[in-house]
Order: structure tokens, then sequence, then C-alpha cells
């Protein structure tokens, strides 16, 4: 019966089980299961999914503490294009929080670590609406170009759609009506005087790419699966130009990279609990450091300066 399925001993299901009414004589054909595994604590690992005590060894998948599926297939990605990275001397693939969600569940992982298997939901992603289905391939093909991951034809067809997507914001950018002559044109705005222009009027409800269709010559041309990209883009721009200066931050921030052998249990003005915390986590940027449990402005200032004095250091010595 749905609802019940559980990996308590056999004997244990065929009692409770026939303690449902109507049940009482049921026989179970096959029992609950579950599968019991160690694993190794997530935050013994960088961004980059390798051990940081055990030289060029990468880990993904469930002995990461993450449920299978999906989240074992994209650890799977990483981890074996960084060890293909390291065999070949090349730079490491790297995907931050803004950009997909396995950058989300990996930085969960290192930065936190897990008391329970980890699943990644939407919910967990600060940037959700920027991480969407429609947008995958031109938020994640560049980092698959820059690292040799895609082949010939398939950046071929990457090129071509983003030529397409270009040109088809760039007709919407020439296209300029005022309230009045959008209301003219059966389109509601609000009577503010502003001009707008294709992307804002696309962003209308019940607005349609064909009714901007008679506008400009070149929006005619545009085909219907990028129409269909740009009017949900059109939608979710007011809240992504919102979101913009947060991204912006976090990416300021991931550039801010802490010495590798920085001593935190040597930072004056720390508390103990946040010097052990920093100690077992070993973030590798601001933006990491951040998200550790407990962290407070006050603290980030002191690491910031740690991080410039320590390379002051090694610079001058």
């Amino acid at each position: 019966p749905n609802g019940i399925s559980t990996s308590l001993p056999m004997d244990v299901q065929e009692r409770f089980v026939r303690q449902i009414k109507g049940l009482q004589r049921a026989e179970i054909r096959q029992p609950g299961y579950a599968i019991e595994y160690d694993y190794v604590d997530p935050r013994s690992l960088d961004r980059r999914l390798a051990h940081r005590e055990i030289r060029g060894l990468f880990l993904a998948g469930q002995i990461n503490g993450t449920t299978g599926y999906e989240e074992a297939a994209a650890q799977g990605l990483i981890a074996g294009a960084n060890a293909a990275a390291v065999a070949l001397e090349e730079p490491f693939v790297e995907v931050d929080r803004a950009t997909g969600y396995v950058g989300v569940m990996i930085d969960d992982l290192v930065s936190m670590g897990v008391s329970e298997p980890y699943r990644m939901f939407t919910s967990r992603a600060e940037y959700r609406l920027q991480l969407r289905i429609d947008n995958a391939d031109q938020r994640l093909t560049p980092i698959g170009i820059e690292h040799g991951l895609i082949g010939a034809s398939q950046r071929l067809a990457f090129v071509e759609k983003q030529e397409a997507l270009a040109g088809g914001r760039s007709a919407l950018s020439d296209v300029s009506l005022t309230p009045a002559e959008a209301e003219a044109r059966g389109i509601l705005v609000r009577a503010d005087g502003v001009r707008r222009d294709g992307m804002a009027l696309l962003a209308m409800p019940e607005t349609s790419f064909e009714e901007l269709e008679s506008l400009s010559p070149m929006l005619a041309d545009v085909s219907p699966d990028i129409r269909e990209l740009l009017e949900i883009e059109a939608q979710y721009q007011v809240y992504l130009d919102r979101q913009a200066n947060d991204i912006a931050r976090l990416r300021m921030e991931e550039s801010r990279r802490l010495p590798p052998d920085l001593e935190f249990g040597s930072i004056a003005g720390l508390s103990s609990e946040l010097q052990a915390k920093l100690s077992e986590v070993r973030p590798e940027t601001m933006a990491q450091a951040r998200r550790i449990e407990g962290m407070t402005p006050a603290a980030l200032l002191l690491l910031l300066a740690a991080g410039e004095a320590s390379r002051r250091r090694s610079a001058t010595g």
C-alpha cells in the first residue's frame, strides 16, 4: 500500500501491515528495503570535488552524502572533468551558485556538509529565476566550450542560436511606444508617459510576439523557438534586474580568494566556534565563507583582513 514502505525488519513490517483494517491476513510478497552506506564528509573536498588531503582523488555521488540519480550524475560530470583537467594540466571547471544548480549543490556540500542524504531542491537556490530550463544552454555551454567539453557541431548550433537571440533582442530594442501608442494597438500599460521598448511591452500580460510584429520588419523574421525564449526572458526581466546586484556581489566575493594555507585558528577576534568551523570547511573564497552557519559581517571583515595580510607576507617572504 502506498505510503507505508519502510526499511524496518520483515517481521515488524508484517506486524504493522496486519494491524491495518482489512489486511489482517495479508501476505507481503516484496518487503520494503533500504540501502545503508558510509560516506565521506564532503567538507573534506574543495569546489572541484577534489579531496583536500589526497592529491588526485576526486569523489562524486552518494559517497559525498547525496542521494543518487541526478545529484550523482551532476557531480560525476564535474569531478570527471576536473580529474581530466589535472591529468592534462588544464584549468579546473567550476560552476557558481548563479550559473547552475550543480554549483548550488557542490557549494552546499563542501561548505555545510550533510546530516542526511542531500537532495537538490530548487528552493536551495537563491537565484532560481536565473536558473531556468529555457536558458540552461546559455548559462552552461560557454563553460563547456571554454574547457573543451563541447563538440564542434553542438558549438556551431549554440553560436547560431545566440546570434538569433541577439538579433531578436536587437529588433525588440528598436521598438518604442508611448503609453497612448501602445493602447491604440491594444496593449495596456500604465499611463505614465514613459516610452517602452519591445522587451518591456512583451512583458505586459497577454501581449504576444505576434502583436509586435508590425512594429518592426525584423521581428517577422524571428523563428518561433526564439520568440518563445524572448517572451520568457521579457516576463522575468524585471525580477532579474532586481537580482543583478546580488549576483554581482556574489561574483565579486567569489573573486576574493582566500590563501589555501590561511590559519583560521590564529585570527584574532574570531570566536572559537567560527575558528573551528572555518578550519573544518576551509573556504576558498569570501562568498563560500559567508555561507558558513554563524558567520557575521564583523567576522567576514576579520577574515578578509587576515587573508590580505597572509598574501602580503607571502609576497615579501
